[in-house]
Parts: structure tokens; sequence; C-alpha cells
């Protein structure tokens, strides 16, 4: 279900004041669940296509794979992303890359709504799983961490009528959500047995957002450019809707959680990650404000990785025996697009177990030979 730039503009208006953080609505969900802070528009961040590294790096070798800076995303995106139309048959498609599922919150089997008849998909992420059930006569796609097709969500579900063009519903995790109260109407709903706020913009026919309460804070449901099909098919969408679940102890994968160390204002930089796994990640250097530097912004091979224990941070263990070092290369960080970097650790750290890590770089403005400026940058991530 690639999204076309028609269906997209037609979406944006509505969500751009909650991008912007114009205010948070009654009924939408604000934080990530686990206190972290979220990124700053002026971050720039985006969500990519350039693969994951594949290429082994030695002892004393770079570990660093430069990625083309003018594509528009640099993480790994996961195969099996593709627009799928669902079969009645009760199971997801051979090439569904998630595991059929028909669990509620808590574990337990669910019982059959009137729109549970179909394939029940789940699409699974670092903070918890998503599942639907979509019936015959609907096509879905799965959007795993860092996928481009969502319009604002770090990952989830999305789905239309089998035989529409342009439009989409999405269930997604977000881990900000915030609403414009301009224009915007909202109502106390239950969908799939879990409290919920409907907000409509304009007093349009079809809604804009459902945001889930607590347990289910964070999810959130969200139409883009359904204009041309939402009539005939509402009570559709919500039979769809009724068959969600979410379950918070099913995580998998890692993800970005920013902190106030990921930028640095006197350079107007900050650092990021996409397409993070247990063996390595995408760097990612947004510099948002270009006349901030009095130099040129560099960095280089060299890095580190912090792990937290017992609410403290400290190196995380070796796993390469005897004297290991970094090239002494200098890589130029964009001023206009945001640099993106092929970072593989597992040279230096093995795979790195579940828990909460943190990348120290150092960034450095270069005005001339003996004349510059060091900088050290942090970027926070989970691995589950």
């Amino acid at each position: 279900m690639k999204k076309r730039g028609l269906a997209l503009m037609g979406c944006l208006a509505v969500i751009a004041a909650a991008i912007g953080g114009c205010g948070q609505g009654e009924g939408a969900a604000a934080g990530n669940g686990s206190g972290a802070e979220t990124a700053p528009e002026k971050a720039g961040e985006s969500s990519g296509e350039d693969s994951m590294p594949d290429e082994d790096s030695t002892k004393g070798g770079s570990s660093v794979k430069e990625v083309d800076s003018t594509k528009d995303g640099g993480s790994g995106k996961s195969a099996g992303n593709e627009s799928t139309t669902a079969q009645s048959s009760g199971e997801a498609p051979d090439k569904t890359p998630q595991e059929t599922k028909n669990k509620g919150s808590d574990g337990e089997n669910m019982a059959e709504s009137p729109g549970a008849a179909g394939t029940t998909v789940t699409q699974g992420g670092p903070f918890g799983a998503i599942s639907l059930t979509v019936p015959e006569g609907w096509k879905y796609e799965l959007c795993p961490m860092d996928s481009d097709s969502l319009l604002i969500g770090d990952y989830g579900i999305c789905f239309s009528p089998e035989d529409a063009e342009f439009g989409f519903v999405e269930v997604a995790y977000i881990r900000s959500f915030g609403v414009c109260g301009t224009g915007l109407s909202q109502e106390e709903v239950t969908v799939a047995g879990h409290p919920a706020w409907k907000g409509t913009y304009d007093g349009h026919a079809y809604w804009d957002f459902i945001g889930f309460k607590e347990p289910m804070r964070d999810v959130v449901a969200q139409t883009c450019s359904v204009e041309g099909w939402w009539e005939g098919n509402e009570d559709a969408v919500m039979e769809i809707l009724e068959t969600f679940t979410f379950d918070p102890d099913e995580r998998e994968g890692g993800a970005y959680i920013y902190q106030n160390e990921s930028e640095n204002e006197r350079i107007g930089l900050h650092l990021f990650l996409e397409g993070i796994s247990s063996t390595g990640a995408v760097l990612c250097y947004s510099q948002y404000d270009k006349d901030a530097p009095t130099g040129q912004l560099q960095d280089g091979d060299d890095f580190a990785i912090e792990v937290k224990k017992d609410g403290e941070w400290e190196e995380a263990p070796i796993a390469v025996e005897g004297d290991y070092g970094f090239n002494a290369i200098a890589y130029t960080i964009s001023p206009d697009d945001t640099t993106r970097r092929e970072l593989n650790w597992e040279w230096l750290y093995g795979e790195l177990a579940p828990g909460e890590y943190r990348i120290r770089k150092g960034v450095t403005d270069f005005r001339g030979t003996g004349d510059y400026d060091n900088y050290v940058l942090y970027a926070h991530f989970i691995l589950n």
C-alpha cells in the first residue's frame, strides 16, 4: 500500500498540528509510556530505506560505512513490508513477516466479533505488538519501526478496501501524539473494549483519529485521504478496529529514545538512530541550524557504547580480545541534509543483550589545522 503524494497531501493538514505541538487534545496520548522525552521537530527526523550494514569490521579497522545522505532515510526496511490483500482463510499469507495471532492484550484468546472473520496480522515493535483482523475484500500493510509508510507513527498496520487507489486507515504506536483544538470536536467512545477519544475536524463525514486511553495509551488510529471510499465502508472500518489488540509485554527490536544530550545547540546538531539491531544501527546527524557552527562539522570512526546498570551508565563489555583501534579519519557532516552512516559494533561489543544503551560520538567544529572545538553527543536506545 505505497502512499502517493496525493494521499499524503490530503491528511498532512490535519496532522500538522500534532507534529508541531499545537497542544495536547483531551483524548490524545502524550509520552511513550517509559518516561522518555520525544525529539524536537527541529531535529528533522525522517525514516528511510537504506539497509543495515552487511560488512563485518575488523580489529583496528573502520566500523562506519557512509550512507548516501541524499536519500530520504537510512534504516533497514523489513522484508515483506508490502501491500497484501487479506484472505479469509484465517491464516496470514505465506509472505506476511509476522506470525498470525488472535490474542488480546492480556494474552488470552479473544472471542470473534462480527469483523473477526479474516486474516489476523500482527506488527511487532519495541513497545508492544499490535494486531488486527482484516476481512476478505480489504488489503493491509505491516509497517515496522523506521518504515516510511506510516503517517506519523513509530510502527503499526495500515488497511483500506481492496479496490481503493488512495487513502488508508492506520493503527500505530506513537510515542507522542498531540492535536490542535481548532475546529476539533471529540467524543468518548469504546473500541475493542477499551476507552478512547474520537476526534473529528471541521465536521466532515469521517473521523480523523481515535486515541486510546490507558492501558492502551500511545496507540492511535488515524484516517488519511479516505474521502473517496469512506461512505459505505465506515461500519466495516469500525468492525476491523473492534478486533484490535495491543500486547505491551510482547516486545521486539530496538528504538531510539530522545534525550537532551542527543543534541547541542552551540553547533545546531542532533544525533539520532535508525535501523537499530543488536549488532548495529544507522547514525543520523541532523544539523538543524547550519549557522551555529563556526566551521565545518566533522566526525570520525571512533565511538563507544554504554549500558545502564542499576541506574548508572557504564561502558558495555568489550568482546574483542587484545588491542583495538579506530581509523584516524574525518567525515564531513552535511549542513543541508541529514547525514547517515551505517555503524556495525559487533566486532567490538558482540551482539548486545536486551537493555538500555547509549552511543557516545565525538563531533568536531573544524575551522583549520589546530583550530577546532570538540563536542560529545549521546544517542540513547533500547533493545528487546
